[in-house]
């Protein structure tokens, strides 16, 4: 599987994303549900404000499809 991370994570709003662009690359092959995941990041990042959520949430649909 090759992925443009980076391309995507810019796409989603910063290069600093691309984790969660190979997260969600990942995502159908770990065994934690993708909503789980998406929880997660909400968690992880709402003290950051919602831009910042919302920024990790593209990424990680970006890597997903």
């Amino acid at each position: 599987m090759i992925i443009q991370a980076n391309d995507l994570a810019k796409e989603a709003g910063s290069l600093r994303a691309v984790n969660m662009v190979l997260v969600g690359a990942l995502s159908n092959k770990i065994p934690v549900s993708y909503d789980k995941i998406k929880e997660a990041v909400i968690e992880l990042f709402t003290r950051k404000g919602q831009k910042i959520v919302d920024m990790n949430l593209k990424a990680l649909e970006l890597g997903r499809n």
